[in-house]
Formats: C-alpha cells, structure tokens, sequence
C-alpha cells in the first residue's frame, strides 16, 4: 500500500506541476507515460497482469498522447482525452480478467469507474491512527513541529536579512521571494493555492483509488462475480425468417447500389451529391446495427439446432456479412464523388474512416462465423483504436488544406472552394495556407494575408512554457516569420 500511496502522490503533483494554468503540450505525453509506468509497475507487482498480450494497448495510448506536442488540432485535443481514458480502462480490463466475455465487458468497466470511487476510503483509511495510539502519537507530533518551527523561522529570517544587506544580488532574488510570497499570502492568491491543493488532492486519491480497485481482494473489479450468461432463446424457425428475410432486402439493396456504381451517377446534373452520401453513410449504420443484433443473437441463441439448421444460420450470416462490403464500397465511392465536387471536410473524412472501419471489422466476424476461434470484441477494439490513431497521424488539418487548395489551382473558377473554412484550421494547416498568398484571385489573396497575420500576431503573443512545447505551432510560427504579411481591408 505505501508503494500506492507514494506513486498516486507523486503522479498527483506530477499533474499540478504539468497542467496548472497551462495548454496541453509535451506535458500530456508526459503524464500518460508515468501513469502507464505505474500501472503496469503495480499490477505486475501484485502479480495481477493474467494476459500480457494486452499491453498492446500501450501503443495507440502513448501515440495519441504524443499528437498533443506533435500537431495542433483542437477537436483531437478533446476527442483524444476520451479515448486515452477509455483505452486505458479497457487494457485493464484485458490484463487483469482476459477472458471477460462480450456480455460481461461493459460491467467489467464499469467497476473500473465504479470501484475506483468506492476504494478512495481504503486510501484515506492508510492515514488513519490506530485508536490506542492515536491521542498520544498525534499530541507529540504537533509538540514537535510546533518547537521545530518556533526555533527555525527566526533563526532563518535573521540570516536572511543580514545575508539580504550584505549583498545587493541576492536582496533582489528574495526581493522577488518575498513579493511572489506576498501575492500568496493576498486573497486572490490563497483562494488560488487552495484550488491548486484541492485539485492535487483529488488527483491523489483517484489515483490511489484506481489502482487499489485493480488490485486489492474483493473490490468492486477484483471479487469473482456470480456466473450470469446472457440466454435468449428464439424458435429456429423465427430466426430463419429473419435471415432469410433481411438478406432478401439486402440483396434489393446491393443490388440498386451496385446499378448506381457502375451507371456513374455523377454525370447527372441533378444529382444530390450530399443527400446520396449522407444516406449511404446513415444507411451502412443501420445495416452494420442489424448485422450486430443478428450475430448476437445468433450466437446466444440456447435453442438446440440440427446440422442443417446450424449450417443454414450461417450462410444467412456469411451473406448478410456480404452484403455489408457491397454496402460499403458503395457508401464509400459517393463519399468519394461527393469530396471531389465539394472538397474535403472534417465530416467527409471521419465518414471514410469509419467505413474503412467497418470493411476491416467485418473479416473477425468472417474468421468466427466460418468457425475459427477469435474474440470479436478484443479484435474490433484493437482495429478501431489504430483506424484512430492513423486519423490523428495523417495530420487531418493540412490533409483539407492541401487537397482544397489543390482544387483550387487546378480549377479556380468551378472548385466550389470554401475559404471560410480554410481560415477556422489550425497551424497544422498553415505551411498549406501560405500556398494561397500565389493565387490568382486578388479577393483569396488579401483574405490569406489578414487570417495568416493574425494568426502570425496570435503566436507572437502565446508564450509558450517547456510544459506547452508544440511543434505544429513552433513549425508555423518559423514559417510566418519568413513571410513579409500585413493586414489588407477590403470590402
């Protein structure tokens, strides 16, 4: 307990020390390196870690930490906080109970939060005086302190003061001591330094907390739970008209997608390019949806089947599989029509990488239903954890800026160009955003010259902190530096 009790301190003013007053930086990456180091310390330690495998995890946490000093974009800033959060749950979850099955996975993780709050008592319980001991041990305590600091402070304020007239240097350095203590001592600054002291004393015992949940007997994560297997049971014939049903549909469907793919509808001039797509995309929801509940049901299903009946079921599934592909090439090629007549969008992007995400979700699923040992759930959460972390890496910012403004020069009259939207990008996008100031039209280059100026004056005034360091900002303000921009009115 006292190895906890040190590490959740230290991590606890680590975090204060990281992110009090400050913008995520280095600092994130940081932080979420001594969190893991400790986690796996103290599990390994407790001898708690049952499947090793699972630090795989480790990876994508630590990758997307390290965005927040590589790149500069403030929807991942938030988004990534989230993911690491959960991302780390879910390892633990893996490394302490592997073979949590589907059913029990999200309970699982819910006693991580859950009993993460119940075992705060176990680490204030640390600090508590056994009751025979604790009127006598405490009133010493206070007698010593109370006499060491009645003998050092006047010793030491004395020294200081004759230190402080004998030499003019070191009056200054104090002088400023003296006057930041004075700015402590103020209302304003008390009612700060409490704050500060709350938030590290918060810290310090969720941290504590967490971990004794994950390793103490008998907490809310760690005590054997009783042994509740989800079961439904369906009539086979009822599950047979579904599948049958439904791939029926399916292949009406795919089959109108497969026409419109190969008709290139892009050619029609009164072609919704955005309703198509965005139907496609809500359309694949609804079908991947339907296909989890088949599956799940599928294979809870307690009713005794005959080989033909098993043997049916699964070519039922196999096609509805099928037909999602279908469904997803389709979705993903109006994407594409669509990006190519309109430009590149955060939306657009994040509707690309959630179909590649399903195309990729959908070969587990494949490998399970044709009977191969796999754990569907533990491969779909590694498959979309690194679809994410390829996200974040691609740099999505300078990706818009650079396809957009692509467009732009290869057709400046007809690319629907939208520089509004150029100007809400971060300075992962500004190396692209320069390109601009060579564009033909008068109007985009004035609007380029007053966004990049402001954004070169932003920089200028952001003083950054070591616990800040970015170097998507440092990387735009040395590019800014070189160019000559002032600001341009016009109407």
């Amino acid at each position: 307990m006292g190895i906890i009790i040190g590490i959740s301190a230290f991590l606890a003013i680590l975090q204060s020390i990281l992110f009090w007053n400050k913008e995520p930086g280095i600092s994130v990456f940081i932080f979420v390196l001594a969190c893991i180091l400790y986690l796996i310390y103290v599990l390994s330690k407790n001898k708690k870690i049952v499947n090793k495998k699972a630090i795989i995890f480790v990876i994508p946490i630590i990758l997307l930490s390290s965005t927040y000093f590589i790149f500069n974009n403030e929807l991942f800033k938030v988004l990534n906080i989230f993911v690491i959060v959960a991302l780390g749950i879910i390892m633990c979850v893996y490394l302490c109970k592997p073979k949590t099955k589907w059913s029990e996975f999200l309970k699982k993780i819910g006693y991580v939060f859950g009993g993460m709050f119940e075992s705060v008592s176990d680490v204030i319980d640390t600090f508590k005086i056994p009751e025979d001991k604790k009127d006598n041990e405490s009133l010493e305590k206070v007698k010593k302190i109370g006499k060491s600091l009645l003998i050092t402070i006047p010793i030491i304020l004395v020294v200081l003061i004759l230190l402080m007239s004998a030499d003019q240097v070191f009056e200054g350095i104090f002088d400023k001591v003296f006057l930041d203590l004075s700015e402590v001592l103020s209302l304003d600054g008390i009612i700060k330094l409490l704050s500060r002291l709350s938030v590290i004393l918060i810290t310090f015992l969720l941290c504590g907390g967490f971990i004794v949940n994950l390793v103490k007997d008998n907490t809310m994560f760690t005590k054997e739970d009783e042994d509740t297997k989800i079961s439904v049971k369906f009539e086979n014939l009822t599950i047979n008209m579904i599948l049958t049903i439904l791939n029926i549909i399916y292949l009406i469907f795919s089959f109108i997608q497969i026409t419109n793919l190969f008709m290139n509808t892009s050619n029609d001039p009164n072609f919704d390019y955005s309703s198509y797509a965005r139907q496609g995309f809500f359309q694949l929801m609804f079908v991947s949806f339907i296909n989890f509940v088949i599956l799940t049901v599928a294979n809870i299903n307690k009713i005794e089947k005959t080989k033909n009946q098993k043997i049916y079921n699964k070519i039922m599934s196999l096609l509805i599989i099928l037909f999602t592909l279908i469904i997803i090439v389709s979705a993903f090629y109006r994407m594409n029509l669509y990006q190519e007549t309109y430009g590149y969008t955060y939306l657009r992007i994040f509707v690309d990488f959630v179909l590649i995400t399903e195309g990729l979700i959908s070969i587990p699923i494949i490998i399970r239903l044709l009977g191969k040992k796999i754990d569907v759930l533990k491969v779909s959460i590694v498959i979309t954890s690194f679809m994410f972390v390829i996200l974040n890496f691609m740099n999505i910012d300078n990706f818009i800026a650079e396809k957009n403004i692509d467009r732009y020069f290869d057709d400046p009259k007809n690319s629907n160009f939208d520089m509004s939207y150029l100007c809400n990008l971060g300075t992962d996008a500004t190396a692209q955003v320069t390109r601009l100031l060579k564009a033909d039209d008068e109007y985009i280059v004035k609007r380029t010259e007053n966004y990049l100026y402001e954004q070169k004056q932003s920089l200028n005034l952001d003083k950054m902190d070591w616990q800040e360091y970015n170097i998507s900002k440092n990387e735009a303000k040395e590019i800014l530096d070189k160019q000559n921009i002032e600001i341009n009115y016009y109407e």
